[in-house]
């Protein structure tokens, strides 16, 4: 999601009066956002949001093209569709989640149904594009997974996949910690999510995802590193993760970016 000001607004959620921040929050423009940013990382937070725009955005809107008219797949698309909040619009977008209660609350998608991503309930051949945000770190095989994104797909059908690193030290932790744990931990940083699930994270390093798509068939696959920070924590935790963001930009400490992307091609 975009504002009309900020290059990449993570201005997102359903709670207007976060007690942090001032009301209207998160509808707060580019500046308001960089006030809140400690003051040592002021120009790099700049730098960091336009470098992430390019992915929120252009690298989406390139991704998309030619799409637009083609059956896409939103795998996990949960209460609410990314890809029909997005510039360039999927007019035969399908989606996909395990949880019905957030099915039927996605009022963004016509086309939806309850189902696994290790088992999709399409015939083969028959997307032209499959997409997942913040999925796969939930999964539990994703050999079955990229096998079954393989199937689904057209030749030359394409995908992409954003999800968390494993190596970040602030994602780390969920591979091994309990739900409650977990909850415990968003309440006192006063995180906001939509919801706190399993994340044993098989794929989430450069490696496994190259090795599980190019094992399913795919071709042309790119890894990506990025990831901008949530506005929405105390400023300690924003500065925690600023340090680490700004560490992640030598390449030795690359890994430590807090998102991945991959994206591949089924072969024609």
């Amino acid at each position: 999601m975009t504002s009309s000001t900020s290059p990449d607004s993570p201005a997102t959620g359903r709670d207007s009066e976060h007690k942090l921040l001032p009301k209207g929050a998160f509808k707060l423009s580019y500046d308001e956002q960089i006030a809140l940013v400690p003051w040592p990382f002021k120009k790099y937070y700049k730098t960091l949001a336009e470098r992430n725009g390019y992915y929120n955005r252009t690298f989406m809107q390139e991704w998309g093209n030619g799409l637009e008219d083609e059956p896409v797949l939103e795998a996990g698309c949960g209460d609410a569709s990314d890809l029909t909040r997005r510039e360039k619009k999927m007019h035969f977008l399908v989606g996909i989640d395990p949880l019905p209660d957030d099915i039927n609350k996605n009022q963004g998608l016509k086309y939806k149904c309850v189902g696994v991503l290790e088992d999709l309930p399409f015939r083969d051949e028959q997307f032209a594009g499959y997409y997942s945000d913040s999925v796969y770190e939930h999964i539990n095989d994703p050999a079955k997974c990229c096998n079954e994104a393989f199937r689904v797909l057209k030749p030359g059908g394409r995908i992409i996949i954003n999800t968390n690193s494993v190596f970040n030290p602030f994602m780390f932790p969920n591979k091994f910690l309990s739900i409650r744990a977990r909850e415990w931990i968003k309440r006192k940083a006063k995180i906001i999510s939509q919801g706190t699930y399993p994340a044993p994270y098989r794929i989430n390093t450069a490696r496994r995802f190259k090795k599980y798509l190019r094992e399913a068939g795919f071709t042309d696959i790119k890894i990506y590193r990025w990831g901008v920070p949530a506005m929405y924590r105390p400023k300690w935790v924003l500065f925690l993760l600023l340090c680490m963001e700004l560490l992640a930009e030598l390449p030795l400490f690359a890994g430590l970016k807090h998102r991945l992307m991959a994206t591949a091609r089924k072969p024609d």
